[in-house]
């Protein structure tokens, strides 16, 4: 099963050039050059059973994370380098996400200071990389905690390259950012902040950061998580939540499909779970519920929109996801998306 077009990918890779479109896309050295998204096919081998005479009135497609409510269990993920897609960085996706409320994750290696996020969409939550100094953390953690974000994630597999060479699809964001004289949120100069090959971080790094966040009445989630073993510990460590991710499979195609973890995942930890990886719809949204995602996100088909029409587009595109989303639930015959469970799903071959 290959990889279905982006939305407005015609248009996006015509406006990016090849280069920074097959950055986008993420396809890692080590995926011989497959067009195939691992993934989307996992998601994709599911199939919703519908439920019918249910004699329901309505849906309510509301969900409730980190002390939060949110209008649907989708949100868009980290990228960045946000102005060399779009001259206006993310701020177009922040519109249209305050619009729908649903929750964006800002990357470190955005471009877009965090106040100017913030006075757009104060409900954002900021990503960093594990990586360096805890007193770098902190420092930015404190920035977004005074700019209204409300959530902290750490992205703790592959935070930083280790070696050269294994660039998303061969493009260096930070040689481009460099190039712009760019720089990120996370760096002091153009590009994008350096930090050691080899993070060498452990638990206790997670539980200092934790115990900072939690200080200032913000969640800690962690991305990347795909080993039960991992999950287990990091609900002993102080952390609020987890995101189920193999990094968009941009640094290895060899990783698990967090898809695939999620029932070892959910044997090993009460914490929430989130989704990140292959989301392409809204119904990918519904399959992810089933399987115990309290809300999924999705990168690349936003990216997509954002840069062939802005936030007319992007918010076209998440508001009919959303509708989608209400419909594919009630078709399940349930009110409330807490009711969708894995009795709701069948598993197809390949």
């Amino acid at each position: 099963m290959s990889m279905p077009e982006l939305p407005y990918q015609l248009e996006t890779r015509q406006r990016l050039g090849d280069a920074l479109f097959r950055y986008m896309l993420g396809q890692p050295a080590d995926g011989h050059g497959d067009p195939q998204d691992a993934n989307f096919q996992a998601l994709a081998r599911w199939r919703l059973l519908p439920r019918v005479l249910q004699g329901n009135g309505g849906i309510e497609t509301g969900v409730s994370l980190g002390g939060q409510r949110w209008a649907a269990p989708i949100g868009v993920g980290a990228f960045a380098g946000d102005q060399i897609f779009h001259q206006e960085g993310l701020l177009p996706i922040a519109r249209a996400c305050k619009r729908l409320q649903l929750p964006l994750v800002i990357s470190e290696e955005t471009v877009t200071p965090l106040e100017a996020i913030g006075d757009e969409y104060d409900r954002c939550w900021l990503q960093l990389r594990a990586a360096g100094d805890t007193g770098r953390i902190k420092s930015l953690i404190a920035q977004a905690a005074n700019s209204g974000f409300k959530a902290i994630v750490l992205t703790v597999l592959a935070p930083v390259h280790p070696v050269a060479g294994l660039q998303p699809g061969g493009f260096s964001v930070g040689e481009a950012l460099s190039k712009r004289g760019l720089r990120t949120i996370g760096g002091s100069e153009p590009g994008v902040a350096p930090l050691p090959a080899f993070p060498v971080w452990r638990w206790q790094e997670i539980a200092n950061v934790a115990e900072f966040t939690a200080g200032l009445g913000l969640p800690l989630l962690l991305k990347g998580i795909l080993h039960p073993d991992d999950a287990a510990l990091a609900e002993t460590h102080g952390v609020n939540g987890l995101i189920a991710s193999n990094i968009g499979l941009r640094q290895s195609a060899r990783w698990a499909t967090p898809v695939d973890q999620f029932p070892a995942l959910r044997a090993a930890t009460a914490l929430p779970l989130l989704l990140d990886g292959g989301v392409r719809s809204g119904s990918d949204a519904v399959v992810a519920r089933c399987l115990g995602a309290a809300l999924s996100l999705s990168v690349r088909p936003v990216i997509s929109a954002l840069v062939a029409g802005g936030e007319t587009a992007v918010f076209e595109l998440l508001s009919g996801w959303i509708n989608e989303i209400a419909a594919v639930s009630h078709w399940c015959g349930v009110s409330d998306m807490a009711q969708l469970n894995p009795a709701f799903l069948i598993e197809v071959s390949a």
